[in-house]
């Protein structure tokens, strides 16, 4: 009985320390530039930040994630359709973790900060 409750919890503690992390920066005039480069080079085709276009408006796409900010991350190191009926596939290379952390963390500043000059139109 015992050596299976050790074992119970050695499992535990390992499945503990195999969890994923995902934590966004801090938002500095140097994370602001990355983000808006890579939201320039890599959505701005598709999403207007406050209409739809060829994609919905980022605006309502980043209120979704508000709650699960690290959800955003994931989706956008993975993406997949989310709404295939109404746009078309979404041709996102994925992108890398560190990218993913930085637009993410720049895009909820901007929701949080909608008068910021540097936000996309």
């Amino acid at each position: 009985m015992i050596k299976r409750l050790l074992l119970f919890f050695l499992i535990l503690i390992c499945s503990l320390f195999a969890v994923d992390a995902i934590v966004l920066p801090c938002v500095t005039e140097n994370i602001k530039k990355e983000g808006k480069e890579i939201y320039n080079r890599d959505c701005y085709a598709c999403h207007r930040w406050n209409r739809d276009f060829a994609g919905p408006a980022m605006s309502e796409n980043i209120k979704k994630y508000v709650t699960q900010k690290e959800d955003l991350v994931r989706y956008l190191v993975h993406p997949t359709p989310k709404q295939p009926d109404k746009y078309p596939p979404m041709t996102l290379d994925p992108l890398s973790k560190k990218d993913a952390q930085v637009i993410s963390a720049w895009l909820f500043y901007l929701l949080e900060n909608p008068k910021d000059p540097e936000r996309p139109r």
